[in-house]
């Protein structure tokens, strides 16, 4: 699967969680995490995205997929939203919203984690791009 597809939703979904936390609880660093962490997800599925459009006519279907910075960059900033998530269900013990961000965040986790080790074509963007280059 193109990393793409649930790397846009998701960081929808966290710009949407920092929006809806600022309003409910007044919490300016909900917003100012969840929409910052959100958006640059977003950005970098778009940017993905792009990347697929422009090689999706390749013979190589290899060459479909996301380039490594992107998945690690993503990989990070998920793992910083399950780690703060999972310490704010730890403090107040209930599972709505920083219980079910944080086991969807891990969930996310694990799908950039299978990306980067299992995905034998993560960065062959970049690899095209050196082999045009010689």
């Amino acid at each position: 699967m193109l990393d793409f597809c649930l790397t846009i939703p998701y960081g929808a979904l966290l710009v949407l969680g920092g929006l809806l936390g600022a309003i409910r609880a007044g919490s300016i660093v909900s917003a100012l995490t969840g929409c910052g962490i959100g958006l640059a997800l977003i950005a970098i599925g778009w940017t993905s995205y792009q990347e697929y459009l422009e090689n999706k006519n390749e013979e190589d279907k290899r060459y479909r997929s996301p380039t490594y910075a992107y998945v690690v960059v993503s990989a990070v900033l998920t793992l910083i939203v399950t780690m703060l998530m999972f310490e704010r269900y730890q403090e107040t013990g209930v599972f709505m919203p920083a219980g079910f961000v944080a086991a969807l965040s891990a969930g996310m986790l694990a799908f950039y984690a299978y990306k980067l080790l299992f995905s034998g074509d993560v960065g062959s963007h970049a690899k095209r791009a050196y082999e045009h280059n010689d």
